[in-house]
Order: structure tokens, then sequence, then C-alpha cells
């Protein structure tokens, strides 16, 4: 009511397919957030601060897959070098980083499906808000 966009949760409360994808977003984004603080207090630091360095590559991956994205060649040598930069933190991790994994990739698949479904911004936290 604060900023008058009742309409829009009205008409997205008129579309079943979105408050189904926004489930599935607030089930994504609330085991991210899940795994995160499970890896903090467990002291996986490490894993939990790497995901973040490797969503945005996997956010690129899923880009050019789902959404058509391309790059000019200076922007491929960006993401070259930002593959570097994470292939050396991996190798001096020593193993598969699994939380890293999963919190990269559930982060990732969130923006892809709230990107996807198109739902503004304030009214689609508050469906996934109920949902959780």
């Amino acid at each position: 009511s604060i900023c008058r966009q009742w309409s829009y949760l009205k008409t997205l409360i008129q579309t079943p397919q979105k408050i189904f994808m926004l489930a599935v977003s607030a089930v994504l984004i609330g085991g991210n957030w899940l795994l995160f603080i499970w890896a903090v207090n467990n002291h996986h630091m490490l894993e939990a601060s790497l995901g973040y360095f490797i969503n945005p590559l996997v956010n690129i991956v899923l880009g050019m897959i789902f959404l058509g994205e391309r790059f000019r060649r200076m922007q491929w040598l960006a993401v070259i070098l930002a593959i570097c930069g994470v292939l050396v933190q991996l190798w001096t991790f020593g193993s598969l980083p699994i939380i890293a994994l999963g919190l990269a990739f559930s982060f990732a698949f969130y923006g892809l499906v709230r990107k996807k479904i198109a739902v503004e911004a304030q009214t689609g936290m508050l469906i996934e808000t109920m949902w959780l």
C-alpha cells in the first residue's frame, strides 16, 4: 500500500502459472539462504564465499543457453580472466566444493526463473516471502 502497487498483485494472483513459478523461485532462494547459513555456522566460509565467485560464471552460461545472450571480444576476455581466477581458487581449495556449487547454481537458477517470469520486483518478493 505504501507504493500503491496493489494492481500488480491483483493481476499476478490471477495467473496461477506465475504464482507456481514464484513458488519455485522461493524454494531456490530459500534453499540458497539455508545452505549459506548452514555453511557459515559450520565453518565452511571458504566454500560459501567461493560459491558467490562461481555464481557469475554460471549466470553467463545460463544467459547464453536460455536467454540467447552473446558477448563481444572484450567481454569474452573478461569472462576468461574470471574463469582463470575461479580455477586458481578451486585448485587452492583442493577438492570439489559441493557447497560452493550448490550456492552458485541455486542462486543462478533463482535469477533465471525471476527473469523469465517477468514479475515486478516488490510484488514478486511479496509472493515469494508468502511461500516461504
